[in-house]
């Protein structure tokens, strides 16, 4: 411990004299290792303050932010880190975990297969994502049961099965968009069913999980 407070205070002299990005990072991930959490925070948000789009700079800030349960502004950071490296595996990381634990599940699962794609083989991952799976899938059921609205995500998936149906089906794409994108008390039953030509756009998963059967148009 002794020299890790000999390394902090030398630390500190360095970046009381001539602040860099690189000290920020290294200040700061000191003393949050040391459990000073809240010098950790003020040293990385004045880093983020004469450095905002420097990465490390946000993704230390973000870590500090979530150690003092600063999870907006832990999300902010971490969301401007993948505008500018949309492959930082600690953002992607970090975001999946804050949706989980905002229970924002289609947001997270995306977060974590991406995560696992770059860096797979991670059991608490790999848990994580199968967690999330469930829960959005209790969610999907306990939404069509009570009747709740149920506003599926603007995915890239969704946008090709809307305009492949579009071109089908021709003016009629308006009235399956509304279909598809969004489910009523009024459309539920509706909703349980598709047509063939979009039915066999989903996989055998999502079509458990929107609750869909297929019918012949």
């Amino acid at each position: 411990m002794p020299h890790i407070e000999s390394d902090i205070q030398d630390l500190y002299q360095k970046w009381l004299s001539g602040p860099t990005p690189a000290l920020c990072v290294r200040l700061a991930g000191k003393l949050r290792h040391s459990e000073r959490n809240k010098e950790a925070l003020e040293v990385a948000r004045d880093g983020l303050g004469s450095w905002p789009d420097n990465i490390s700079v946000n993704v230390i800030f973000g870590r500090c932010a979530l150690s003092e349960k600063l999870a907006d502004e832990a999300l902010k950071a971490f969301e401007k880190v993948i505008s500018i490296d949309p492959l930082n595996l600690i953002a992607i990381r970090s975001l999946a975990e804050i949706h989980y634990i905002n229970r924002i599940w289609n947001r997270a699962i995306e977060l974590f297969e991406e995560y696992l794609f770059e860096y797979p083989g991670d059991p608490e991952i790999e848990e994580m994502l199968k967690k999330s799976r469930e829960k959005m899938k209790e969610a999907a059921r306990e939404a069509r049961v009570t009747g709740q609205d149920v506003a599926y995500p603007e995915t890239g998936r969704m946008a090709s099965i809307l305009a492949a149906q579009k071109e089908t089906d021709g003016s009629s794409g308006a009235d399956e968009r509304k279909e598809v994108s969004t489910v009523t008390s009024d459309s539920i039953e509706r909703m349980d069913r598709a047509p063939r030509s979009l039915f066999n756009l989903f996989t055998p998963e999502e079509c458990e999980e929107l609750g869909l059967s297929a019918y012949e148009k």
